[in-house]
């Protein structure tokens, strides 16, 4: 009886020990799916990055091909109030031309043509 224990423990002993020696699966797994992870990570911060310069580049590009009547006369209004409502804030005309991206001459005609309205 003593022999079976002592056989057993050893046999035991040796399982424990090739258990310690034998491949992980389960780790491998883990670090290929961490490594699969953090690839398309990689793949989607550089999509998105791409995406927001073509974005921009469209945004600074776009020139409709065809403008209705209607809402050109609101864009010119649109930016009508906007200068009158800067050169209202004491803003110079030359600083209103600067940040609006037009003429001093035509941020001139425009204060000058609504001057009533400015008074």
């Amino acid at each position: 009886m003593t022999v079976m224990i002592i056989i057993l423990f050893i046999i035991s002993i040796a399982l424990i020990g090739i258990s310690f020696f034998q491949r992980d699966n389960v780790k491998e797994l883990e670090q290929e799916l961490d490594h699969l992870q953090m690839s398309s990570m990689q793949e989607i911060y550089k999509l998105k990055k791409k995406m927001r310069v073509l974005e921009e580049e469209l945004l600074q590009n776009d020139t409709p091909l065809k403008e209705d009547s209607k809402s050109a006369s609101d864009d010119n209004q649109l930016n009508t109030s906007r200068i009158l409502a800067k050169y209202r804030q004491g803003m110079s005309i030359e600083a209103i031309a600067l940040s609006e991206g037009t003429s001093v001459k035509e941020i001139r005609s425009i204060v000058e043509r609504n001057e009533r309205v400015l008074t």
